[in-house]
């Protein structure tokens, strides 16, 4: 009976033994079925990284041509504009200036003062106040003149104003 008990206690050990082998081996397959699991949806992940780097990088080239386009045409348009400002600007009547604006406008544009020359006695008292009206009417003909050429330049600069309003829209849209 003992040695039936020492065989029953054997059995009973192999036995117990096996089913901790086998629960072993089904553990270790379970782990590494997991991990080639893991390691297959890490392999997934680095693609679609990879991928969406190529896509960025894609993306980031497409996008430095259009705006390098965008700069090309910006510049081309405004080489354009300064040729036709230019060539209005030379078509331009010449007008003339009080001596006092031209004098401003000389001292704002750092221009050296003209040394200064003295006038000539005028003779007889009609003959300046003559010459007082005849300053005024030329100093409103010239005003006048400055006025019609101001509007004409208000109205190109409006034109201009709505054209850039329009180009800065249209390259916020991404057109």
């Amino acid at each position: 009976m003992i040695r039936d008990a020492g065989t029953w206690l054997g059995a009973l050990g192999v036995f117990i033994l096996a089913l901790i082998g086998a629960w072993w081996i089904g553990h270790a397959k379970g782990v590494s079925a997991e991990r080639a699991r893991w390691e297959s949806r890490q392999i997934i992940a680095e693609r679609a990284a990879r991928q969406t780097e190529i896509d960025l990088a894609q993306v980031a080239g497409a996008s430095a041509r259009r705006i390098a386009e965008k700069e090309r045409l910006l510049d081309e348009r405004a080489r354009t504009l300064d040729a036709d400002w230019r060539a209005t600007l030379a078509g331009l009547p010449r007008c003339r200036l009080p001596a006092r604006i031209g004098v401003q406008l000389d001292a704002a544009a750092g221009v050296p003062a003209a040394a200064a020359v003295a006038e000539p006695p005028r003779t007889g008292p009609d003959a300046a106040a003559l010459d007082t009206v005849i300053d005024l009417a030329d100093t409103l003909d010239t005003v006048r003149a400055n006025y019609a050429i101001c509007h004409i330049d208000i109205e190109r600069l409006t034109e201009a104003r709505s054209w850039y309003e329009e180009l800065r829209a249209r390259v916020n849209r991404g057109e």
